[in-house]
């Protein structure tokens, strides 16, 4: 019981450096960011389709200029389920939105701190890696700047998985069930960012692997929790796959060579100017801040000194190498020097933004701080724990902030948003859509000698009546999407 209580009161220390971080939120209405009006509609068809009885949500009639677009076959989930629960006990979208943020933010540290805590066995270790994890510039970039809610979702999950595995190693019955529920929870948040987190989560697994006196158990277990994470998230990711090639996302939208004006330069991982702009051009020239954060550049200085000097606890060394490593290869996939690698990687899997391996990075840097803690003179860790919290919060102390609040209606956000689809290279429109479309309304159903009435729409349903003098063809502005079903006269009828 003590035990327990200690960590709620180290649970409470994170809570309150995030009230800090977060105070932004407090705020009445909502505020400028790059993906906000999309997340506004997001929610807001999320719950409608709910309501419309579709559960998980798929097509969304009303978007597109009313064409109907395939948004949650492929877009993120988890964060909406959250959001329709709080909108069910009486939350309106804008205090939902800023929630989702504050409660995925406060339980990034948490779960930062439950995993280097199992890791150190050391409770103030834990502590300094879970604020340096909240307390980073490129946490603060993607609530405030970016509003980018599956990434926020993401920076919870992450730790969740090396916890897994770790008391997977250590035999507790707990190790399973959290392995899946990381990765699930990655999946149902911003499947994309896998590709990016890979390297680092199977650098940890070998680690655990070679650890470990009874490699087959633990070997079994981890594919149990695997297998459990892939079963939780299937009803979206047998859709996703099933459905992608009926898309345009393969196609040459822009969106598939993204990623070669997105490359960042050295010297702004370790500092560049705060700002709220979209990226034009490419992330080099655009007003977005790429900097590690000055407490987290510190932490692996530090432990990469340590290693040098032989200073650190022969249980650990291994680990800290092969996670120096991985960030040594993190920031080199981030600058352009690494395109010919880019150029290879595409031809398997889809990526946007090298720049996300900035979450890696961090991720690496906060639990660095954590392991330079434990491995140092007792009478210095105080000092150190001051000194690197001190610095990441003076040195974020302007990125706190958002760039103007606002108080639009819903209705604003919905009018200028569903006639687009909220992906900014509308890359999940149908094979068969002419994205010229989304410019031009069609008047719903039209026809010789055809009139209509009674005409309603659902997020999932396009409903009218007919009437006819004589035999003709009617046609519905409707993006054709495989599974569509069309009745008349309550039966089942084919159609073009």
């Amino acid at each position: 019981m003590k035990k327990l209580s200690t960590h709620w009161f180290y649970a409470f220390i994170i809570l309150i450096f995030s009230l800090i971080g977060m105070k932004a939120l407090f705020h009445s209405g909502l505020f400028t960011a790059h993906d906000i009006w999309h997340q506004v509609v997001r929610l807001y068809y999320y719950s409608e389709a709910i309501n419309d009885g579709q559960f998980p949500p798929y097509w969304i009639n009303q978007l597109a200029n009313g064409f109907g677009y395939p948004l949650f076959f492929f877009s993120y989930h988890l964060p909406w389920m959250v959001g329709v629960s709080l909108i069910k006990t009486g939350l309106g979208i804008p205090t939902t939105i800023k929630t989702l943020f504050f409660l995925s933010f406060t339980a990034s540290g948490i779960t930062m701190y439950f995993f280097v805590n199992s890791l150190l066995k050391n409770r103030l270790s834990a502590l300094l890696s879970g604020i340096l994890y909240l307390w980073l510039p490129y946490h603060f970039l993607i609530i405030f700047v970016g509003a980018s809610m599956g990434i926020a979702f993401v920076f919870v999950f992450l730790p969740l998985i090396f916890l897994g595995m770790h008391l997977t190693r250590e035999e507790s019955k707990f190790g399973i069930p959290l392995l899946a529920l990381g990765l699930s929870g990655i999946i149902l948040s911003h499947i994309m960012h896998l590709v990016f987190l890979f390297p680092i989560i199977f650098i940890f697994f070998l680690w655990e692997f070679i650890s470990t006196g009874r490699k087959f158990d633990f070997l079994k277990n981890i594919c149990l929790g695997l297998i459990l994470g892939i079963l939780l998230s299937s009803f979206y990711l047998i859709p996703a796959a099933y459905y992608t090639k009926f898309t345009r996302v393969h196609q040459e939208t822009g969106f598939s060579g993204l990623y070669k004006r997105n490359f960042i330069n050295f010297n702004q991982l370790v500092y560049s100017k705060w700002g709220y702009g979209p990226i034009i051009n490419n992330a080099k020239n655009g007003e977005n801040s790429f900097q590690l954060g000055f407490a987290q550049w510190i932490s692996v200085i530090i432990l990469a000194l340590l290693i040098i000097l032989k200073r650190l606890s022969n249980s650990y060394r291994s680990l800290s190498i092969s996670m120096l490593l991985i960030f040594i290869t993190s920031v080199f996939l981030m600058l352009d020097y690494s395109k010919s690698v880019w150029s290879i990687a595409v031809k398997f899997t889809t990526v946007d933004f090298p720049f996300r391996l900035l979450l890696p990075a961090a991720f690496i840097a906060s639990v660095s701080a954590g392991i330079v803690l434990v491995n140092i003179k007792k009478s210095f860790r105080i000092f150190v724990f001051i000194f690197l919290i001190l610095v990441a919060i003076y040195t974020n102390r302007n990125h706190i902030n958002v760039n103007l609040y606002t108080n639009f209606p819903i209705s604003t956000y919905l009018n200028l948003e569903t006639e687009i689809t909220t992906n900014t290279f509308n890359e999940y429109l149908p094979l068969q859509a002419s994205g010229r479309l989304l410019n031009k309304p069609w008047n719903e159903i039209v026809g010789e000698n055809i009139s209509s009435s009674g005409v309603r729409r659902t997020t999932n349903l396009l409903f009218f009546n007919l009437n006819v003098t004589k035999e003709g063809t009617a046609s519905a502005g409707q993006f054709y999407f495989p599974g569509q079903t069309l009745y008349l006269d309550d039966k089942v009828i084919k159609f073009s």
